[in-house]
């Protein structure tokens, strides 16, 4: 009975290890649209999204997302983007 209770603790154990949450790194990048020929307008960003454990990772990209567009907005009318190519495209053009 003993080893039967050390087995169930190592095979939960281990099975609780194989949910752990994983950052990847995305980037997305964006250039302005108006004409120039040197020097023109670019933004690009590299931003870590977890993934695994799902709850905790779309709370963590959630909460990531909200933080980078409270630091790129400036301006009047906050951004109504609900992804990261739409905020840089919100960004670049105003």
């Amino acid at each position: 009975m003993k080893y039967f209770i050390i087995y169930i603790l190592v095979l939960f154990s281990t099975v609780q290890c194989s949910n752990e949450l994983v950052f990847e790194d995305q980037s997305f990048q964006r250039k302005t649209t108006l004409p120039c020929t040197e020097n023109c307008p670019e933004i690009k960003v590299k931003i870590p999204v977890a993934n695994g454990v799902s709850i905790v990772a779309d709370s963590i990209n959630k909460k990531v997302f909200s933080v980078l567009k409270q630091i790129i907005y400036f301006g009047e009318k906050p951004y109504t983007s609900k992804d990261y190519n739409g905020l840089l495209k919100s960004f670049i053009d105003s």
